[in-house]
């Protein structure tokens, strides 16, 4: 499932098969969950365009999303869907 985000900053990140991708700022991009909350979570993207934004200075090298961070973001997804899925006891 992927969700669309407008990216901030530029950054960079290399999926597990090895292949590097680079997220421009300014643009929409569609992003896989993990690496959405991952990023989401370092301030690289936004559910849309924030009101005032200007793109970051072009002489700035790429912000790097690495995988640590996407299977920790991952990880944290599973848990809150299996927390959403739990039976609640109404006597508890």
């Amino acid at each position: 499932m992927t969700e669309r985000r407008f990216v901030l900053v530029d950054f960079t990140h290399m999926n597990r098969v090895g292949c590097l991708r680079l997220y421009e700022a300014g643009q929409t991009y569609a992003l896989p969950r993990a690496i959405a909350h991952a990023a989401t979570k370092c301030g690289l993207i936004a559910q849309q365009r924030p009101p005032g934004w200007v793109p970051p200075n072009m002489f700035q090298f790429p912000k790097v999303l690495t995988e640590a961070e996407v299977i920790e973001a991952e990880a944290e997804l599973k848990a809150l869907q299996r927390h959403s899925l739990e039976v609640v006891d109404p006597q508890a």
